[in-house]
């Protein structure tokens, strides 16, 4: 039988651990993605590796798509999640990669992590291939 203390320990912990999981892939994915992003512009138009405003928002989407178990449900999600991205990366210095990121958390909120790794060095190449000026 547990102590009363490794109950009240199991129940403050519980999730937590694969909640800071995934943020911390998702916090790594989106540094290297900012780095590739920031390598083909010249150093006055660089911005910050990781948009904080990118970063809520698509952790945001992993937990709402955590919390949902439904096809239909977890479709609408993200299907609401891209559009939203597209109108939210018309404005700000990064706005290309809104919509790559959250199809990212999508996938990392899926529980796709080989997916969700492969798509993460697809992103990496095409913006260390792709022309600085012309994103």
């Amino acid at each position: 039988m547990r102590s009363e203390a490794e109950r009240w320990t199991g129940a403050l912990l519980h999730g937590w651990v694969e909640m800071l999981t995934l943020f911390g892939m998702l916090l790594v994915a989106m540094v290297l993605i900012g780095w590739c992003w920031n390598r083909g512009l010249r150093s006055a138009d660089r911005g910050g590796l990781v948009p904080w405003q990118l970063l809520v928002t698509a952790y945001a989407l992993v937990l709402i798509l955590r919390h949902f178990h439904g096809d239909l449900w977890s479709s609408i999600i993200i299907a609401v999640g891209v559009a939203l991205a597209g109108l939210l990366g018309r404005t700000g210095s990064h706005g290309s990669l809104w919509v790559p990121v959250i199809l990212l958390a999508a996938l990392l909120g899926l529980g796709l992590n080989l997916s969700f790794l492969v798509l993460t060095l697809l992103i990496m190449l095409v913006l260390l291939f792709s022309a600085g000026r012309g994103r």
